[in-house]
């Protein structure tokens, strides 16, 4: 063989070599970036994700994206000097279908430096007089405030990202998701289902019924005096909103029977009419929008589509700002009403004798003449 050609051979193995170290090196490595659905476990009742760059652009969606304030403290970016979440593009929100009551994880994903959001979320502890202590977890370092008594939340970040926030064992399992040592919601076939079913959104949430829940809510539809009610056929719903020329509500619920569903798909219509004339439905301007609305069954699915002018949007969701800021002032007198002392009982009974009043003792005289001793007679 020629030198020439045994060269030629030496070097296309050496970059065969390459090729394959550097495929199996990509393969190990973590991500410098994760899809947010990457970091929630299988098993989940609730999945939500929202596209925070769409939303963030649009001004139906803008006014929920002002800057964040923490109670008490103020603007987060007063006291780390930045917004740590300026990077964000997307968030996923996850609620285990087992667990402790009041489980749940959020996921933001992003260009993030976990250097400087530790940082920032260290500052906001001790501002809040709390105690930030740091720990690695697998790839991530998390930072939680060890001096709390009624929160064991945490936060979990690499860089690149995700952030992870979260509490005990379901941080744990979001973070294995994450680096792939757990199976992740995306392989659950019937979330995959309604995502599929209620199409493209900047927000879109899926629900999906473990059959403990199914009989949990037969039961109580039972106990309610709706024994029979096709809402017991329910296995999953979902909702998507797109943001565009104009917004796009889509919804659709799954049934484990075609009748049932189309009985649940007239009961829906009833409600939607019955609504329209409830006076906080008409405040939040809402009223129009359900008028317009169209629901439909088909086989195992019902399905519900409105849209909407941005205009009509961003009435709908100023109104719907309003309507929570009232109730959250609302919440706070009716917080400080619980908390003012109740005032002391009118007594009927006789105020208690006082010193002055009180019978004499023995010791103590209560005459000058009883005072004086008395003379013996004399002899």
């Amino acid at each position: 063989m020629r030198t020439s050609a045994r060269k030629a051979l030496a070097a296309l193995a050496i970059a065969v070599a390459c090729a394959i170290g550097y495929f199996v090196w990509a393969k190990t490595k973590s991500p410098s970036f994760v899809s947010s659905l990457d970091a929630i476990p299988d098993g989940a009742l609730l999945v939500a994700t929202a596209d925070v760059g769409v939303l963030r652009r649009s001004s139906v969606m803008a006014p929920l994206f002002s800057e964040g304030e923490v109670p008490g403290i103020g603007k987060v970016r007063d006291v780390c000097g930045f917004d740590p979440l300026e990077g964000i593009t997307e968030v996923a929100m996850g609620i285990p279908a087992a667990g402790a009551d009041g489980d749940f994880g959020l996921v933001a994903s992003g260009l993030v430096d976990a250097e400087s959001l530790l940082s920032c979320a260290s500052k906001v502890i001790e501002a809040r007089g709390g105690r930030p202590v740091v720990n690695p977890i697998g790839g991530f370092r998390t930072v939680r405030d060890s001096a709390s008594r009624t929160s064991s939340a945490e936060i979990a970040v690499r860089d690149g990202g995700p952030i992870l926030l979260g509490a005990g064992s379901y941080l744990r399992a979001m973070i294995d998701a994450a680096e792939g040592r757990l199976p992740r919601v995306s392989a659950d076939l019937l979330h995959e289902r309604l995502s599929r079913e209620i199409g493209s959104g900047a927000v879109r949430v899926t629900v999906v019924l473990t059959p403990e829940q199914r009989r949990t809510l037969n039961e109580e539809l039972t106990r309610g005096g709706a024994q029979g009610s096709p809402a017991a056929s329910m296995i999953g719903l979902g909702l998507a909103v797109s943001v565009d020329a104009r917004v796009g509500l889509s919804g659709v619920v799954v049934c484990d029977a075609a009748p049932s569903c189309g009985e649940l798909g007239k009961v829906f219509d009833a409600r939607r009419t019955s609504q329209v004339d409830d006076l906080v439905v008409r405040f939040v301007g809402a009223a129009p929008i359900l008028e317009r609305m169209k629901i439909s069954s088909e086989g195992t699915r019902v399905s519900a589509r409105v849209d909407m002018s941005a205009e009509e949007a961003t009435g709908l969701v100023e109104r719907l700002l309003l309507l929570r800021r009232a109730l959250e002032r609302q919440e706070a007198l009716d917080s400080l009403e619980d908390k003012r002392p109740a005032p002391a009982p009118e007594s009927s009974a006789a105020p208690p004798a006082s010193a002055s009043s009180a019978a004499p003792s023995a010791a103590a005289p209560t005459s000058a003449s009883s005072a004086t001793p008395s003379k013996k007679p004399t002899p």
